[in-house]
């Protein structure tokens, strides 16, 4: 059962053994391993906060 009890939220070991994880996505998670889970966590919110932005402006999305 993954975190929080949700048995279908992705986990670490579940996303490097599923083949249709992107390379990138799964060397970003062996490059941060050994961080620290909290520090991780922050930057990749961060991370996705600027694609989300990224995204929303090539698709002329107005927030």
């Amino acid at each position: 059962m993954g975190e929080n009890g949700d048995p279908d939220r992705p986990t670490l070991p579940r996303l490097l053994a599923d083949p249709a994880t992107s390379f990138a996505l799964k060397t970003v998670i062996k490059a941060w391993a050994g961080r620290d889970s909290l520090d991780a966590e922050h930057d990749a919110r961060l991370l996705h906060e600027a694609f989300v932005g990224e995204v929303d402006q090539q698709l002329e999305v107005t927030p």
